[in-house]
Formats: structure tokens, sequence, C-alpha cells
């Protein structure tokens, strides 16, 4: 009968992200829509928080915010939901505040 031997590499062949990257995993952002690190060449921060450009969506229609995006009370909005809601705050007789906001950075 023959044996055989288990063979134990002495190094992994597969590197971790960090070793990759030459970054360690905590320089790496989260993205705030999925909570995935970003691995992506452009990182999207609004609001202080970093996305994905295929997370950062309106919080009403859901849609990509690919231009331009507003904010009210950390919410993110498309601009015609973010006038629709600013008439409606009108008309309750409330302040509005808004933020234009998109920054784009290259990422590693």
């Amino acid at each position: 009968m023959m044996q055989s031997a288990a063979v134990l590499p002495t190094e992994s062949p597969v590197k971790s992200l960090p070793e990759i990257l030459g970054v360690p995993l905590q320089q790496i952002p989260q993205c705030a829509g999925c909570s995935q690190h970003i691995l992506d060449k452009f990182i999207l921060k609004v609001l202080d928080r970093h996305w994905h450009s295929k997370c950062l969506k309106c919080a009403d229609c859901q849609s990509p915010l690919a231009d331009k995006c507003f904010s009210r009370a950390g919410s993110v909005y498309c601009k015609e939901d973010f006038f629709k809601a600013g008439k409606k705050q009108n008309k309750q007789k409330k302040n509005r505040f808004f933020v234009c906001c998109y920054v784009l950075r290259k990422s590693f």
C-alpha cells in the first residue's frame, strides 16, 4: 500500500489585498453605501463619507447621482427630489438647508 505525504507550502501563493496594494487595510476607505472597501479608480466623497460611484444614489428615487447631488439632514438627493422636498417644506413654513456636493479624488 502506497502512502502519500501531505505537502505544506511554506509561503502562500495568494497575496492579501494589503500586500497587493502596498497599503494597510485600515487606510483603504469603506463605502458609506455598501460598507465594502473602495478599490475603484475614483472615490466619491460626499458629506465627509466615501462612496463607490455605483452606490451614491438619491435617497428618494434611488437614481444614480453622476453629476451633482444635494443634501439635507444627512441624506443625499437628486436635483428634482431635493427641490420637490424643499417646496413641501416651504409650504409648511420650515427652514430648509442644503449643500451642493460632489468631490472626486483619485484612489490608489
